[in-house]
């Protein structure tokens, strides 16, 4: 390191891949908790301090109260050499050396369910808002967005935006009711018609829902939590009316077709 450094001149040197300090009262050591995965890298204590006011210096970091806390001394390895050092010593006592380790062990029995609650982000009550409320704001990406597309179809770069229509396939949809037998396209999928009329979780116009069969559908009759009939999960579906034909379709009679082969 250069003499003119921060560092240097805060008596920190660099030796190798290891860190020293150059002031003969002063050690730098590495931080460890008992309950923190991460450790405080690289902290420099003078030796005149006590214990105990290293544990206030150590509580700043971890939050640990420092009288549930001991502290104790390790090598560079990891080795112990003092499991519990002496509130009332000062640490120059058990001659710390630079890049040793000092452990704090939290006794709080607490200590890892209140780590969780300072860390796990999915305890955080997450900030919720409605779609209608959300929309009516004017600084936001969607609302960007839908500015620079309308001024692009006013620049005719864009074509116009098709508006839904809410009576689509009513025609078809008259046609038939619930319980009429069915075949809806594509896949020829046998079913029983179970609902017709709108759905306003989905796109504008009529739906037919379907109790299929067998287990080629992708629901149980509901949609987006809301329920519109009742039948097992993947019995069930939606689509538009023209892709559903009503008739006298009779479910299949698989054994039959089992004892004719």
């Amino acid at each position: 390191m250069s003499g003119n450094s921060i560092a240097y001149q805060l008596g920190i040197v660099r030796e190798g891949d290891e860190i020293r300090t150059n002031v003969e009262d002063a050690v730098i050591l590495h931080i460890t908790h008992s309950v923190f995965e991460s450790g405080v890298m690289e902290k420099r204590f003078d030796k005149h301090i006590t214990i105990s006011e290293m544990k206030w210096k150590i509580q700043t970091h971890f939050g640990t109260d420092s009288c549930l806390m001991i502290l104790q001394l390790k090598d560079r390895n990891g080795q112990m050499l003092y499991d519990n050092m002496d509130d009332d010593k000062m640490l120059g006592y058990y001659s710390p050396m630079d890049g040793q380790i000092v452990h704090a062990v939290d006794l709080d029995p607490n200590a890892k369910q209140k780590v969780r609650s300072w860390t796990d982000v999915s305890l955080v009550e997450k900030y919720e808002i409605s779609e209608e409320d959300y929309n009516k704001r004017e600084n936001t990406v969607r609302a960007q967005k839908l500015a620079r597309m309308e001024k692009l179809r006013a620049e005719g770069k864009l074509p116009e935006q098709k508006v839904a229509d809410p009576e689509a396939f009513a025609d078809e949809a008259a046609n038939m009711k619930p319980e009429d037998r069915c075949i809806v396209f594509p896949g020829d999928r046998k079913g029983t018609v179970r609902y017709v009329g709108k759905i306003p979780e989905l796109k504008a116009g009529y739906w037919v829902g379907v109790e299929f069969d067998e287990p080629v559908g992708k629901n149980d009759g509901s949609v987006k939590g809301k329920r519109y009939f009742e039948c097992r999960p993947n019995y069930g579906g939606f689509t538009t009316p023209d892709k559903v034909t009503v008739g006298d379709y009779p479910e299949d009679d698989i054994l039959a077709e089992l004892d004719e082969l």
